[in-house]
């Protein structure tokens, strides 16, 4: 096998990950909406801050605001008042930017596919995807640290903080998402990252993916055929 390349497992990965996922999903408002703006602003309010801490000011946000044009008859003073439990001066500003932004280009009208989401401010790759996920069915994964750490945990590969953007795991990235259920498994790796395969100490025992990770697969023997480069 060429150095680099991985057999990676991904039919069995994607179904123990939805088995998981189905029985172990974490419930939050922003997962069941079908209000686009909504879906936006929560993946806005989520850049680095816990989903229980976003989902609060989330959920203020959504009872107050239905479109990008109701924003507009509020002030930026009541905006930040309601952002202000997010943390991050920046984090705060940045949003209105967003908002002002909205109100402008989607006052009247629904991202199409056609649309730039990149050009939205604070719209980045990750956001991008999961919106494009969201609202197009698009086979886009979620590629954060948390799904890069999964990834380079079952091949063996050294994990970074930068692992994300190389391309061997945006390459697996990519292929695990291929599939009618693309949403759910990027969901299913993110939780399974925070609740299992966590940064620090991870829950092997309790992983359904331990027999074929290079990680959790020390102590137990990995299927016939999974080969794990570096």
């Amino acid at each position: 096998m060429p150095r680099g390349k991985v057999e990676f497992p991904y039919s069995s990965v994607r179904k123990k990950l939805l088995t998981w996922f189905r029985k172990n999903a974490r419930s939050y408002p922003w997962r069941t909406t079908g209000n686009w703006f909504h879906l936006l602003m929560a993946e806005m309010m989520l850049r680095r801050t816990r989903a229980d801490q976003a989902a609060r000011v989330y959920s203020r946000f959504t009872d107050r605001f239905e479109t990008p044009a109701d924003c507009q008859t509020a002030g930026p003073t009541e905006l930040l008042e309601i952002f202000k439990p997010l943390g991050l001066q920046w984090r705060a500003r940045q949003l209105l930017e967003t908002l002002d932004y909205l109100s402008d280009s989607y006052a009247k009208r629904t991202p199409q596919k056609s649309d730039d989401l990149l050009a939205i401010p604070g719209v980045g790759e990750y956001a991008n995807s999961m919106l494009r996920n969201r609202l197009f069915n698009e086979q886009l994964p979620a590629l954060d640290s948390n799904m890069a750490r999964v990834i380079c945990r079952i091949n063996g590969w050294k994990y970074s903080a930068e692992s994300r953007r190389k391309k061997n795991v945006i390459a697996v990235a990519h292929q695990l998402v291929q599939t009618k259920s693309s949403r759910e498994l990027n969901l299913a790796v993110l939780d399974f990252s925070a609740l299992v395969c966590k940064p620090g100490k991870p829950d092997c025992p309790l992983c359904p993916l331990v027999r074929m990770c290079s990680l959790g697969g020390k102590t137990v023997r990995r299927p016939v055929g999974f080969h794990a480069s570096t």
